[in-house]
């Protein structure tokens, strides 16, 4: 004959099991969710820099060539910027909306649009508004735009180009 006591007996019951489970599954659902919004953010986070090294690299580019198709000044004029007939990016204002001819950034460039304005300034003359027409200055400013469709703001870049004066 068992002489034991019954509630004295230890361990658990299926239902303790069952809600543990429960517990367990909730908890690492969160977790997930945790996991899933940090994964989101660096991925953001990896768009922002590479659409910056590459504003940063092409930028680079063109401030590594010439001013001006001219040696010395007169300079072209402000209605004449962009590509030349040459077909070569030799100087800035080549690089303006058409910067992917010379500039191949390959599978870091995929997905991005880079986009390059120039135009003369003078600097001494506060807000800096494009120069149009007949004029020409010692000045251009050159503006690089690097957007992608998962970024929620365009990375711009923007700088003072002078001629090499010596």
């Amino acid at each position: 004959m068992f002489k034991g006591n019954f509630r004295s007996q230890s361990g658990f019951a299926l239902m303790d099991l069952v809600i543990g489970i429960t517990f367990l599954s909730f908890a690492f659902l969160a977790t997930m969710r945790i996991m899933d919004d940090l994964q989101q953010k660096l991925d953001h986070r990896d768009l922002q820099i590479r659409a910056t090294s590459l504003a940063n690299s092409m930028m680079s580019i063109i401030r590594s060539v010439n001013f001006d198709e001219n040696a010395t000044s007169p300079w072209i004029i402000a209605s004449n910027l962009g590509m030349d007939g040459s077909g070569l990016y030799d100087d800035v204002d080549d690089f303006m909306l058409n910067p992917a001819g010379q500039a191949n950034f390959g599978v870091a460039g995929v997905g991005f649009a880079i986009t390059v304005i120039v135009f003369y300034v003078d600097p001494f003359n506060p807000p800096m508004v494009p120069l149009t027409g007949n004029i020409s200055s010692n000045f251009k400013r050159v503006t690089v735009t690097v957007s992608h469709p998962l970024l929620t703001n365009t990375i711009i870049l923007s700088a003072i180009v002078t001629p090499n004066v010596f």
